[in-house]
């Protein structure tokens, strides 16, 4: 994604880090979510409302499916 950071060395390296200390991991990314409520009420020339409003419902939806799914594969591990 142009204009956006790389964390993916980050996360591997956390990834590492958790997996050592518990056993077991899990990661979900989730990104791009709104960082505010009502885009009208701030001056956030950066984000694009319309896009941060379509990805909310298209995709939020699925990464909270995914969260649950995680979820209960954790439970099951424990």
């Amino acid at each position: 994604m142009q204009g956006m950071y790389d964390f993916s060395q980050h996360i591997t390296w956390n990834d590492r880090i958790l997996k050592t200390i518990f056993g077991f991991l899990e990661t979900l990314l989730s990104y791009d979510t709104y960082h505010f409520e009502d885009y009208s009420k701030v001056v956030a020339d950066r984000f694009d409302p319309e896009k941060k409003a379509e990805r909310r419902r298209e995709i939020f939806p699925k990464d909270c499916a995914k969260a649950f799914e995680m979820g209960v594969r954790l439970v099951m591990k424990a």
